[in-house]
């Protein structure tokens, strides 16, 4: 009754393709040429043939709606953000404001960020919302085709994370302090070269 190794090795590579087609669009996501697609199936593989609903107890409660793929080259730290951010397509460019989609999501759950996206110069836009819980997806996924101003919402899960403007590591912050404080200093001479006779 003892099973030889390979075979043990092999039934933990083969349920590597099933796992990838349990993942809609996973192969429309660009991989990055650096990472194979030879250490994603090992890294999949590990995972065996568990159905994805026992890995994110979110997914049995969303039914129908996996939740979106993550691929190698999403960026571990940001994968909790994504899962808890959702896109918002439909909007109206002229008439919407974040400020009213943030007022609109509150209802679903604490909003952490919204992001307007998209060309406001047409028709319609986009934009993205962060909620602080991830529980709060679903429940905003079920606002989707709801009325919001003139059109329907289109709400999906977001498969990237808000981009935020950069945070400034400290040496940055303190150089551009500095640089202002150079500049304050110049003016002040300036004034004070200008204001005596």
């Amino acid at each position: 009754g003892k099973i030889p190794e390979e075979s043990k090795a092999l039934s933990l590579l083969a349920p590597a393709p099933t796992m990838t087609s349990l993942m809609p669009g996973a192969g429309l996501l660009p991989l990055p040429t650096p990472n194979p697609l030879t250490t994603l199936g090992v890294s999949l593989s590990s995972l065996g043939a568990i159905p994805a609903a026992a890995l994110d107890p979110n997914i049995a409660t969303l039914g129908e709606i996996p939740q979106p793929p993550l691929m190698g080259n999403v960026d571990p730290s940001k994968i909790d953000e994504i899962r808890r951010t959702v896109y918002v397509g439909n909007l109206n460019s002229q008439t919407t404001t974040a400020d009213q989609l943030l007022e609109f999501f509150k209802q679903v759950g604490e909003v952490k960020f919204v992001r307007m996206a998209g060309d406001e110069t047409q028709p319609t836009r986009f934009a993205f919302v962060e909620f602080a819980d991830q529980n709060s997806v679903p429940r905003a996924l079920a606002f989707n085709g709801v009325m919001f101003g003139d059109r329907p919402l289109k709400i999906n899960h977001s498969n990237n994370a808000i981009v935020k403007p950069p945070e400034m590591t400290p040496q940055a912050a303190a150089k551009e302090l500095e640089e202002v404080m150079k500049r304050v200093r110049e003016a002040q001479s300036f004034i004070s070269a200008a204001i005596e006779p």
